[in-house]
Parts: C-alpha cells; structure tokens; sequence
C-alpha cells in the first residue's frame, strides 16, 4: 500500500514552495469560517406548516413506519412548544455545521490552498448555505449521517470502515428512504475505489450494497402508515399547539401512482417550471465545476476513463427522484453533496488528489467561484434564491 492511499497526517513538503496568503494573517485565520456564516445566514424558516417539522410527529406509536426514526427519537417529547421546536431544529443545522468543520478539519484549518478549497466548495449552493436554508428537511438529518460515514472511511481501516458505514446507511434509511438515491452513492463510489485499488475485497463492498438494499426493501415494505393521517394529525394536535403540515402524511398514505400524478400536477405549473428552469440554469457552470475537479484528481490518481465514468453516474444517480418528488434543487443539491464530500475525502487520503486540488486553489479562480456562489445563493426546497427571486420579477409578486 503506497503513501498516496494513506490518510495523510502531515503537509506536504511543497507547502514552503507555495506562495503565503495575500492577505494578512487575521483575515487568513477568519477564511475558514466564511462557509459557516453563509450557512447561519441561511439558516431562517417559519415553524408552522413546515414539511420537515411534520415528521417529529411521526413515531413508532401505532406500529414500525418509515420515515419514523426522528420522530421516535424525540418520541419522549411530551409537548413542542414554537420556541421548542425552533431550538430542535437549530440544534441539528448547528451539529450538521460542527461535523462538517471537525470531519474535514484538515482542510478548513490546513495550508493556504487547502483552505481556500474548502472554503469555495462548503459555501457553493448546495452545501451550508443549503444545509441552513433547508431548515427542518430530514436531508439535514441525513448529511448528518453521511458525514459519520465519511469520517469512518477517513479515519478507520477500510474492513471497519466499510461494516460501520453499513450501520449508518442502514439508520439512515430509517431517517428518509430517499437516502438510497440521494447520499448512499457516495458510499458506493469510496467502496468502488477502495475495491479498485485492492484495499478492500470486492465481497465485502458487494455485501454492503447487498445489506443495504435489503434494508430499503424491507423498510419500504414494512413501513406503510398504519393508521391514517388524520389520526397522526390529531395526536400532533394532542402534543402541539403549532399547526403542522399533512402533506408527508398524505403522500406516505397514497400510493405510488397517485404520488407520480402529484408530482406532474406540480411540474405543470408555471411557476415552478421557472423555478426548475433557471435552478438548472443556474446549476450548469457548477456541475461543470465538480467535474472538472473530479477528472482532475482522477488523472492524477491514474484512475480508468471506467471508474471516472462510474462516478459520474453515481453522483448524478440523485437526479433519478426528480421522478418521484417536485423538490428538484434538493436532489440537484445531493449531487454537488456527493460530489464534494468525496472530493474532500480525496483530499484527505490520497496525496495526488490532494496537490492537484491545492494546484486548483491558487490563484484568484477559487475566489471568482467563491462570488458567484454567494450571489446565487443557497439551493431551496424548490429552487436556489436568485430563481425564486426571478419567478417573482416575472410573474409579479
């Protein structure tokens, strides 16, 4: 096993070669945390009506059900006040915020460039800013336990990584299905390139995706409402004076074509074919971004034209749930997720990937990307900001 597949414990001795910060050092010591402002300065919703709030409400009362694993842990709530249930939700965006800084440390607290790549990539649309502007989604849940499982491939021989990693997937699911599509394939492409490079045998990343997709089998089966919502409604009602949302009850309730007929009566409308249009538009030089990156640090790895490929297609697999649910930015928003979070573990395992995305740093590029990504804003449940803005601006207020 070469250096190069090692967690990297040291810098690099290129680090004195390189060019110091061309600002001073207080503003060198305050860069890390602008990704983190930008996230809090997102972090804002209302608590009435809100889809992800709905789901403290969903428990194991009644009988397992999917989707239920938050709600059963927050089960011994006896009664959510408005304050109650903002400090919940605010505790979770504040531990997916620390997570993400103690996961990647490294990198948020490293050399200049490493520096300025985590700070360009962690406050691009779909990551803190997103993470924030969510503000009750079970996707903030769900990053959550991504990044366990990343910091588990980081920091854990690749046999323990890959059984504790299972663990996670499988909570995970029990979170929200749609982890399945939406983050599982970034545990599935670190497999794939820990398998590739014979750092862990193919039948226990085979086991893995095998295990896991028993278990979405199973929840999904086993996990049907077993009382209607209305009656899910009433015991909120019993625990809550603030109003909550039906919808996620509803459609867990109907079936699988009345689910696809809801999400083309929302593709036919035209403000939301704005919103998506303009989100894609606006998601265009950002994708290219990504994978400009991700054939960088695959050439420098020596990698196959396959397993870039495979990669490719598994960080665009999210899009698949635009089939099955209208909130097209947040399934846009799980690709540039995937694909950052393993650029990042790139950089913390493997030396060639990490001098190529510090080559990436120099320079005033990371920062032009870093304006445009501020100005476009956080990706919402519908759309980033500057396409909510523009539906606006077009169809008045």
């Amino acid at each position: 096993m070469g250096d190069a597949s090692r967690p990297l414990q040291a810098q690099s001795s290129q680090d004195d070669l390189r060019q110091r910060p061309p600002f001073s050092a207080r503003t060198f010591s305050l860069l890390p945390w602008l990704p983190l402002a930008a996230g809090l300065a997102s972090s804002y919703g209302p608590v009435a009506l809100n889809y992800g709030f709905a789901l403290y409400f969903l428990n194991y009362k009644h009988g397992f059900v999917k989707r239920g694993a938050v709600g059963e842990l927050l089960a011994a709530v006896p009664h959510f006040t408005r304050a109650g249930l903002l400090a919940i939700e605010f505790s979770f965006i504040l531990l997916a915020f620390a997570m993400t800084y103690i996961v990647l440390r490294r990198l948020f607290f490293g050399s200049y460039e490493d520096r300025v790549l985590a700070v360009a990539l962690f406050a691009a649309p779909a990551l803190l800013p997103h993470i924030g502007f969510l503000f009750a989604q079970p996707d903030v849940t769900l990053y959550i336990l991504l990044l366990l499982a990343i910091a588990a491939f980081i920091r854990l021989p690749p046999i323990a990584a890959a059984l504790l990693s299972t663990l996670i997937a499988c909570v995970a699911l029990l979170v929200h299905e749609a982890f399945s599509l939406a983050f599982y394939p970034l545990l599935a492409a670190i497999l794939l390139d820990l398998c590739r490079r014979k750092r862990l045998s193919w039948w226990l990343g085979v086991l893995q995706v095998a295990v896991v997709f028993a278990a979405f089998v199973a929840i999904i089966h086993f996990g049907e409402l077993k009382v209607s919502a209305d009656r899910i409604i009433s015991d909120a009602a019993r625990r809550s004076s603030v109003p909550i949302q039906r919808q996620v009850f509803d459609v867990m309730a109907s079936s699988l074509a009345e689910q696809l007929a809801l999400v083309r009566r929302f593709y036919s409308y035209r403000d939301m074919q704005i919103l998506y249009s303009v989100t894609a538009l606006f998601s265009v030089p950002y994708f290219a971004l990504l994978a400009q990156l991700l054939r960088c640090t695959a050439r420098a790895r020596a990698d196959r034209a396959v397993d870039l490929t495979l990669r490719y297609i598994l960080f665009l697999l999210p899009l698949a749930l635009c089939a099955l649910g209208h909130d097209v930015s947040r399934w846009i928003a799980a690709c540039a997720i995937d694909a950052t979070l393993f650029l990042g573990y790139l950089a913390l395992t493997d030396t060639r990937a990490r001098e190529t995305l510090r080559d990436w740093a120099t320079g005033p590029r990371p920062f032009l990307w870093l304006a445009w990504f501020l100005i476009t804003g956080p990706y919402g449940a519908t759309g980033i900001r500057i396409a909510e803005q523009m539906s606006v601006l077009w169809n008045g207020p």
